[in-house]
C-alpha cells in the first residue's frame, strides 16, 4: 500500500482534499459544502492500494467505510468448500463498507481488483457529518440504493442464462465504466468467480469472443477492449 496526494498541493499529501476531488460530484460527500468539511477532512485518509490487497474481512467489526475513487474492489464470500464468489464489484464513487453505518459488522471481503484509489473514511467522521450537515443523509440513501441496483445487476445478468450471456453482460458493464476507452482488467479466475461459472469455462467464452473479434486483449495481462455493439448482441440474446 501507498499513499499518494491526489491534488496538486503538496500540502495535502496522504490527505483527503474533498473539494478537489476528481469525483467530487459523485461521492458521498457531494452534496457537502466545503466548509462542512474542513474538520473532517483532518481524519480522511486517501490511498493508494495495489491490487488484490485486503481492504477489510468478513466479520470483522470496521470503524471505517471506503469510496472508491479509482479502480475496482471485489466483495467476496467464501462457500464452504472455500470456493471464492464475487458478490458485487464495487466502481469509482460506490463505497465499500456501508453496513458498518449500522453498528453491523463487514458483510464481505473487500479486495481490490486492480490498482485502487479510496479515501477512507472513518465512521466518527460521518456521524459528525450526519448530525451537523443534513445532505448527507440523501447521499447515503442514493448509496444504498446503488448497492441494491449492483446486487440486482448480479443476479439478474450475471447470474442467468448461457456462459457468454453472462461474460458479455460482464464486459458491457465493465466498459461502462472506462469513458476514456482504455479498456478495462478482469482475469478469467475473477470472471468465473463473479458469474458462478469456472475459470475454464470463461476462458473458453474470452477465446472465442477475441476469435470472432468482440473483444480485444490488450498488453497488460487480463486487460480488455469490447466492440460493445456486437456483444450487446449476445447479451439481449436470451
Amino acid at each position: 500500500m501507498k499513499r499518494k496526494a491526489i491534488c496538486t498541493d503538496p500540502s495535502w499529501s496522504g490527505r483527503a482534499h474533498c473539494s478537489r476531488c476528481a469525483i467530487r460530484n459523485r461521492v458521498l460527500f457531494a452534496d457537502l459544502p466545503v466548509e462542512a468539511l474542513n474538520d473532517a477532512l483532518l481524519v480522511i485518509d486517501d490511498l493508494v492500494y495495489a491490487p488484490n490487497h485486503l481492504l477489510y474481512r468478513m466479520d470483522d467489526h470496521g470503524h471505517a467505510v471506503y469510496t472508491v475513487r479509482r479502480g475496482l474492489v471485489k466483495l467476496v464470500r467464501y462457500l464452504p468448500d472455500g470456493t471464492e464468489r464475487i458478490v458485487r464489484l464495487v466502481k469509482p464513487g460506490d463505497i465499500a463498507g456501508l453496513e458498518t453505518l449500522i453498528n453491523a459488522p463487514y458483510k464481505h471481503t473487500a479486495i481490490t481488483l486492480n490498482e485502487v484509489a479510496v479515501c477512507r473514511i472513518p465512521l466518527s467522521v460521518v456521524e459528525h457529518l450526519d448530525l451537523h450537515a443534513p445532505h448527507l443523509a440523501q447521499q447515503l440513501m442514493l448509496r444504498w440504493q446503488g448497492a441494491i441496483d449492483d446486487a440486482d445487476r448480479s443476479v439478474v445478468e450475471f447470474s442467468t442464462g448461457m456462459a457468454e450471456t453472462r461474460i458479455a453482460n460482464l464486459l458491457l458493464y465493465l466498459s461502462s465504466l472506462n469513458d476514456d476507452g482504455s479498456g478495462f482488467e478482469l482475469s478469467r479466475h475473477d470472471m468465473g468467480s463473479l458469474l458462478g461459472i469456472t475459470t475454464e469455462t470463461a476462458s473458453r467464452v474470452i477465446a472465442d469472443f477475441k476469435r470472432r473479434g468482440l473483444v480485444t486483449e490488450l498488453p497488460n495481462e487480463n486487460a480488455f477492449r469490447c466492440d460493445e455493439k456486437l456483444l450487446a448482441k449476445i447479451a439481449n440474446a436470451r
